[in-house]
């Protein structure tokens, strides 16, 4: 029996979020048990006296977050949830071991669970109910797709795209890919990265034979313009500025107005990796570089955070030379996504239904980024950074002593979470970011799991600094 007495009408918070807090106490408190249905949206709407969209809400939240199970024609019940080990009482662990059945909490995985829904199935059932084509008619894509990315990078991003200039892609590192080899030429290519960066970037530039060229990045000051502006001679520069990846900084208007006019002067392409922009936190996105200048700016997407990396679909827009070089260079290597897939996500774009899911994601991530904050915001010595959006964090360590943030990462593996350092993140050999911390995904764990990793991170950085600060816990 679901209580009235769950909702208080004179309080502030939202009635679908006090709803589905209601119902997560009386799951995790066993008065709603394993298996048992709950009443159709409609019933308890009507019961509750609150509209029913109010109980969808909390209803796809709490099916997002792993605690009730929703089947197309069938009740919704509550879930089966895992029993979780105790790290309580535990027996301090082999220094070299990680425990068994770990909670990967390292950064780049997206919440999937709950993807499959109606609108999925049939998109992709109408996509393989017809006859494939006899050969690849386009390279860069799917005429119907690439019309449906336009659209979507002008609802979600404010882009006047021209179709033409939209190439499909396998994803991020295919993108990456595709411009190292359309820069290449009679010499080598010089391309700045970011430092720290997304690693994948210096590691698919250096197969391709790109000269990497590290460019700062720092928690407070983002990226180093002055370090920029010092280089008259690359040919690209790859950036993250709606949300560096890892540290979460980003290029402000008058930061971006300043390496527009760089790219001009220097003749430098700018690529934009526009990686997580679909979940802001608490702050309004600023619009993408290529609104600037679409002559000098090619913007990189994907489905990799919204839906999942594994789908390997994702696009370049590009503009004049660059997009012909990007292009020839496609034909070269021929088409990589399916066009069954690339139908599939045409239709699941043009119905609507990506920008439903991106909502209920949104609204589940900003509930698991306030756990990251409430878990770990208060800890001596530990600071957070990169949760202004996307999804993932970093705990910023100070002070911090050699070798420390490695003893960290192996300490959390220990007792059974997954986590990166942030050296990972740098260039190796070149001159980066001082900061030290441990950066960690929120968005695949089911809350149970998240929950319960977050107490073991907490724990650890917080005998960290009950042992004087700056010690690794042993």
């Amino acid at each position: 029996m679901i209580s009235s007495g769950i909702l208080d009408r004179s309080s502030p918070v939202p009635l679908h979020t006090q709803l589905t807090q209601g119902l997560r106490g009386a799951i995790v408190d066993g008065r709603l048990t394993p298996g048992e249905p709950l009443p159709s949206t409609r019933t308890l709407a009507a019961d509750l006296g609150i509209a029913r969209g109010t109980v969808v809400a909390a209803f796809e939240t709490l099916a997002g977050e792993g605690y009730l199970v929703a089947r197309p024609g069938a009740r919704t019940t509550v879930a089966v949830l895992p029993r979780q080990p105790s790290f309580a009482s535990e027996v301090p662990p082999q220094p070299s071991a990680t425990a068994p059945s770990a909670t990967d909490l390292r950064p780049g995985r997206p919440g999937t669970r709950g993807l499959a829904d109606a609108a999925w199935r049939s998109a992709w059932r109408r996509a393989s109910a017809v006859d494939p084509a006899p050969d690849v008619d386009d390279e860069t894509g799917l005429l119907a797709l690439r019309e449906e990315i336009a659209r979507h990078l002008g609802r979600t991003r404010g882009l006047t795209v021209d179709p033409g200039d939209v190439i499909v892609t396998a994803g991020t590192s295919d993108a990456l890919l595709l411009l190292a080899l359309s820069l290449s030429g009679s010499r080598r290519a010089r391309v700045g990265i970011e430092n720290p960066g997304y690693p994948r970037v210096r590691m698919i530039l250096g197969r391709a034979g790109v000269e990497r060229v590290p460019l700062p990045v720092s928690v407070d000051g983002g990226l180093d313009l002055d370090a920029v502006e010092r280089h008259r001679d690359l040919d690209a520069v790859v950036v993250t500025p709606h949300h560096h990846y890892p540290l979460g900084s980003r290029l402000d208007a008058a930061a971006r107005a300043r390496l527009t006019a760089w790219a001009r002067d220097t003749g430098t392409v700018v690529i934009e990796d526009d990686y997580d922009s679909e979940f802001p936190h608490g702050r309004a996105p600023l619009p993408p570089l290529r609104l600037l200048d679409p002559r000098h700016v090619v913007l990189i997407g994907s489905v990799s955070k919204v839906l999942s990396p594994a789908l390997r679909c994702g696009w370049v827009v590009a503009s004049g030379v660059v997009r012909d070089r990007i292009r020839q260079a496609r034909a070269d290597l021929d088409a990589p996504v399916s066009e069954v897939a690339q139908q599939a996500l045409a239709l699941y774009l043009a119905d609507g239904s990506l920008a439903r899911h991106t909502a209920r994601r949104r609204r589940d991530y900003r509930h698991r980024r306030q756990l990251v904050l409430e878990a770990l915001g208060s800890i001596a010595g530990v600071s957070l950074a990169a949760v202004n959006g996307g999804l993932h964090a970093v705990a910023l360590l100070s002070p911090a002593e050699p070798g420390e943030e490695a003893a960290l990462v192996d300490a959390i593996a220990q007792r059974g979470v997954l986590v990166a350092g942030l050296g990972a993140y740098s260039v190796p050999d070149a001159p980066s970011s001082p900061a030290v911390g441990i950066v960690l995904g929120y968005a695949e764990p089911t809350i149970p799991q998240l929950v319960e990793a977050l107490a073991v991170v907490a724990k650890v950085l917080s005998a960290r600094d009950a042992g004087g600060g700056g010690r690794s816990p042993r």
